[in-house]
């Protein structure tokens, strides 16, 4: 960062040093005693008043340079953000009041909560400080170094009952088990909620952490640990972190951790809790892999001398980054024996690996570059992954990705990266067009798929080996501000923002990525192209024609450059357009001539040469198929029209897995006999990556219900499934005919298939082997039900499972079957209007449905004996519980979701139970389950099920923007109003309710309100000025005893004594 920016930020002094201890930990009454110390350099003459912040603390005392009982105010504006007395109850002004409120307090802006007021004395040395270093210097570079003089300021202070911040995880009863998994942790990286600091992730600076806990506990904190003492029942750790980090990413988590250290390289070590050291080692054992391939790909070191994992129960986020650590979900824990965790895991650890590089050691300036770092960690994850799991995987991730940035962008809000305040306070299209820190949940998650997207565009653009000088080129510049010699000045490189990342980018290739900028970062939106050619033997181009919708929703022009591939007789050509306008026609040169009745191979971009059967083509065209942008270099939704065969061409001899896929979504536009070959012939194919062969089986089974009234024989995905997962019976091996998938009618008959016994040694294949029954599953025949055929051969499946000699557990794989049994459901099966589930059963359901809701209950009930891994089949029989009674009615009670979403239960049965309850919002308007809702999110102690309940129920709200229903009521209104002003210290929950408030009521006052006709009502006084003093009034011996006990000898004896004699 330059000096001019660096002027920008309004603080009026540097932090160069904190220390903070924690001297006392209650898990009883959930609190934390302590004081911090800020070794502060003034920057201005006349300073007078330091601005830190602090939320949700009571600050006892403030000490500087020595002088006790200094003056000091605590002021926190975001309590007050809702009025209760406000009659508006709209988003708009809730909007304009978070804003101002968030500006009164940003450290940027050089404000804060705490304010406290420097005594005159100290000003005068301060001043004569300053003084005498003006005279010796001549550059204001410099002015910070040359002055001396020093600010230690001393905060005692005490974290009770945090809401956020911190969270203690304490089970009820009292075993000595469970007295051994109570442990705190760090929930994010708002520091100001749990001591008080310099909240402002361009604020680094070195760090002493000391924490004194019973012996019992161990402690785990940003920095390498020094020094562990003991004394009498207590020890105390002290962690020293030299690399300068910003107080957002300081993390602490205490609890009766075990610990295994990496056993090949000693700087990671990993913790968990009690009982669980064997998943911990499984889990871990890949961890140097990412940390090596790092520091390789960047030339760089990581500047951390060590790493720690910790992983937790009941965190805020599965993977939070923190200097030198992260902590993780204890769910991310997993046997060797299941397949299915292994690359969601991996990809965890090695996007908080990345964070160790760009995010914690190398931050952002501000809010308006979240993108940047958070585009750069997932960039570099995503390299690795394609280096652990192939490159197929890799493709397929990233178009997953581009995806759901356009379907979010579509059907939701536009995506803007820069997250700079909007100037008009008139343009609020949506909660999430505001700072940073207001955004919603579901908008960040998008949003850093979409800012990984634009960092792979740029890397495109200026190339790999230029993009990983410049990263290292940032990384040595950081490095040297790490120095024990450094200045205070130099630690603006350990920061970046996006004009400075794009000056380092025009210095080291003189290529100006600014337009990229303006196109993918600073303006919203994605375009939509709708492409189409001909062929003109004539002149021998190809004539190819693209157009640019821009009246859907959430699309623009775009203009640039766009790779066009064309596959030809003679092979792959590809050639670079550039579009102009909203329509554009260009002439590609054809490079192949017509065959006529020659045989020849055709060389493919892979290499292979292959032979084709040419019979179905145009006899005058030599074009096989046309693909646009193939790589994925631009962001856009796509819509090609070419002819049937040509996506078949394409499906069978494509080699690029994106390419098969775009072919499989358009051969769903064309049933035919043709269609059903070629889906065939690729669904055998061995060498085909298995997620393709999966999604064939799909698009296969969809062929086939549009075909319904002319198809015959069994379906291919049957047949293929029998012939290579199943065995033929060995007393009619000879009466058996070996079928082809592609010749459904000469299949064998069920009667001469067993199932084998599993063997999961094949990863690719037993991925294929547990998605294509839920492929089968979906057939229907003439009448739109599920043939029997299908349904006999899936219980065939689930009661001949065998699994005891196979080393990997089929945990998923019965999940699978049961969501399969669920995908034969139509809702044909319900002949009666009954409410009595036994004369339902006995007389009005047909025998198919009958069968599949007594094996749901016989699984149910099994898996609370024996528990799958995850309770992943409890969580599918509760899906198809669920599905029973909206499609064949069968009257399911809501108790029987209740007591699965009840605190205790395993927290994924817990999320299955409660997006079922808020599935029924939406269809049975029950406003007795949507007080339960509300209620959970309000007082659930598990807050990532409280998000993610949130986030579910955005996605199914029970009404939209002021629809007509029994719920759109003031009682809802007031209701989820109120949640907004309790969650005044979780601005991620309230950003949330904030959204869904929206896609229920809009941005204005809810219309089931009665009308303000006084404008004097509207009068209210949003002033700041108006915020009043949120420090309550503390009793006169506690606040004593605070303040005495600082400078005790003994600090850790005087909390011990508060403690036992508090309230």
């Amino acid at each position: 960062m330059e000096l001019e920016e660096l002027r920008q930020v309004t603080r009026s002094f540097v932090l160069s040093h904190q220390t903070l201890c924690i001297t006392g930990v209650s898990f009883d009454k959930r609190c934390l005693v302590g004081y911090t110390e800020l070794t502060l350099h003034p920057l201005v003459k006349n300073f007078n008043v330091i601005k830190l912040n602090a939320r949700q603390l009571t600050i006892y005392a403030v000490t500087i340079n020595g002088e006790r009982n200094v003056e000091f105010s605590y002021d926190d504006p975001n309590m007050q953000i809702f009025l209760d007395d406000d009659p508006r109850r709209d988003v708009a002004s809730f909007l304009k009041r978070q804003q101002r409120f968030s500006e009164y307090v940003d450290p940027d802006e050089g404000n804060g909560e705490l304010t406290i007021f420097i005594p005159p004395f100290l000003q005068q040395q301060c001043q004569q400080a300053v003084d005498s270093s003006t005279t010796t210097t001549t550059t204001a570079a410099d002015e910070h170094n040359t002055n001396d003089f020093v600010y230690k300021v001393t905060i005692d202070f005490s974290l009770e009952q945090p809401e956020s911040g911190i969270h203690f995880f304490i089970p009820n009863d009292d075993a000595k088990l469970s007295r051994l998994s109570r442990h705190l942790f760090t929930t994010g990286h708002d520091a100001r909620l749990w001591f008080p600091c310099v909240d402002s992730y361009c604020e680094p600076s070195t760090w002493t952490i000391e924490i004194t806990v019973e012996e019992s506990l161990t402690v785990v904190a940003s920095g390498e640990l020094v020094d562990c003492t003991t004394n009498n029942e207590f020890k105390t750790y002290r962690f020293y972190l030299s690399t300068p980090a910003p107080a957002p990413f300081i993390g602490l988590a205490i609890g009766s951790f075990e610990s295994v250290v990496d056993s090949n390289t000693q700087e990671i070590t990993n913790y968990c809790l009690p009982g669980l050291l064997t998943l911990l080692t499984n889990t871990t054992s890949f961890v140097h892999e990412p940390l090596e391939y790092f520091e390789e790909l960047l030339n760089a070191s990581c500047q951390y001398p060590n790493y720690k994992q910790v992983f937790v129960t009941e965190p805020h986020a599965e993977c939070t980054p923190f200097a030198s650590m992260a902590i993780f979900n204890v769910n991310l824990l997993y046997p060797s024996t299941v397949i299915e965790a292994t690359w969601h895991a991996r990809t965890q650890m090695a996007f908080a690996l990345a964070n160790q590089f760009f995010g914690c050691f190398i931050t952002m300036r501000s809010w308006r570059d979240w993108w940047l770092l958070k585009g750069l960690a997932l960039y570099l994850t995503s390299l690795y992954t394609r280096r652990a799991f192939g490159n197929n995987e890799y493709r397929y991730n990233l178009n997953k990705d581009m995806v759901d940035v356009i379907r979010y962008e579509r059907e939701e809000n536009p995506i803007r990266l820069d997250f700079a305040p909007n100037k008009s306070e008139s343009d609020l299209s949506n909660i999430n067009n505001r700072r940073g820190t207001m955004m919603s949940s579901h908008y960040l998650e998008v949003a850093a798929k979409k800012a990984y997207l634009v960092v792979r565009i740029i890397d495109d653009f200026i190339g790999r080996e230029i993009m990983m000088q410049i990263l290292n080129k940032l990384m040595c510049l950081a490095r040297t501000a790490c120095l024990k010699d450094a200045s205070l000045s130099s630690r603006s490189r350990l920061h970046i923002s996006s004009k400075s990342f794009s000056r380092v980018v025009s210095t080291l290739t003189t290529k100006d990525i600014q337009a990229l900028l303006n196109q993918w970062v600073y303006e919203s939106g994605c375009p939509k192209l709708i492409g189409s050619f001909t062929f003109s033997r004539k002149r021998n181009v190809v004539e190819l024609e693209i157009k640019q919708d821009t009246t859907v929703k959430g699309s623009k022009k775009f203009l640039g450059s766009l790779v066009i591939r064309v596959q030809e007789l003679e092979g792959s050509f590809s050639q670079t357009i550039l579009l102009e306008d909203s329509v554009t026609k260009y002439e590609l040169t054809c490079h192949s001539k017509v065959r006529r009745n020659k045989k020849k191979k055709i060389p493919l971009l892979s290499g292979d040469e292959v032979d084709m059967d040419l019979n179905q083509m145009d006899v005058e065209c030599p074009i096989l198929w046309i693909r646009i942008d193939p790589d994925l270099k631009v962001i856009r939704e796509l819509q090609f029209e070419q002819a049937d065969f040509n996506w078949q061409y394409e499906l069978r001899y494509e080699r690029d897995i994106l390419s098969q896929f775009e072919a499989l979504e358009a051969l769903k536009r064309f049933p035919s006999q043709n269609t059903r070959e070629t889906l065939g012939t690729v669904l055998d194919l061995s060498t085909c990556f298995y997620r393709v062969r999966i999604e064939c089986a799909h698009v296969l089974t969809d062929i086939a219900n549009s075909m319904a009234n002319t198809w015959t024989g069994t379906l291919a995905t049957l047949s293929f499934f029998r012939r290579v997962f199943m065995s033929t019976n060995s007393t009619s091996s000879s009466n058996s005919v070996t079928t082809s998938s592609t010749n459904s009618s000469s299949s064998t008959t069920p009667g001469t298939q067993i199932v084998r016994i599993n063997d999961f040694s094949n990863s690719q294949m037993y991925m294929i082997q547990k998605h294509i029954p839920q492929a089968i599953a979906l057939q229907r025949n003439k009448d739109r039900v599920c043939p029997p055929e299908v349904i006999n051969f899936l219980f065939e499946l689930i009661h001949y499972n065998e699994n005891s000699k196979n080393r990997f557990s089929d945990a998923f794989y019965r999940s699978a079957l049961i969501d399969a049994l669920g995908n034969t459901l139509t809702n044909v099966g319900l002949t009666s209007t009954t409410t009595n589930v036994d004369l339902l059963l006995s007389h009005t359901l047909d025998n198919n449905t009958k069968r599949i809701f007594d094996e749901i209950l016989l699984q149910l009930n099994f898996d609370k004996i024996i528990p799958s891994y995850g309770f992943c089949v409890t969580c599918s029989c509760l899906k198809i519980l669920h599905k029973l009674y909206v499609i064949s009615g069968i009257p399911i009670e809501l108790n029987v979701f209740y007591e699965y979403a009840m605190y205790g239960m395993f927290d994924r049965v817990r999320l299955t139970a409660c997006e079922i309850l808020v599935e029924q919002i939406e269809t049975r308007m029950n406003p007795d389950v949507l007080e339960y809702i509300f209620t959970l999110i309000e007082n659930d102690p598990d807050y990532n099920l409280r998000h993610k309940i949130l986030q579910h129920l955005c996605r199914h709200p029970p009404f939209r923007q002021n629809q007509t229903c029994s719920l759109n009521n003031s009682t809802t209104v007031y209701r989820l109003w109120s949640l907004m002003i309790n969650f005044a210290y979780d601005n991620q929950i309230r950003n949330d309710l904030a959204e869904l408030y929206q896609i229920m009521y809009g941005l204005n006052r809810p219309t089931v309100l009665l009308p303000l006709h006084d404008t004097n009502e509207l009068s209210f006084k949003d002033e700041l000025d108006d915020v009043s003093d949120t420090i309550v009034d503390i009793d006169p011996e506690r606040l004593s005893h605070f303040r005495l006990a600082r400078y005790t000898d003994d600090t850790r004896a005087a909390s011990n004594k508060f403690a036992s004699t508090s309230k």
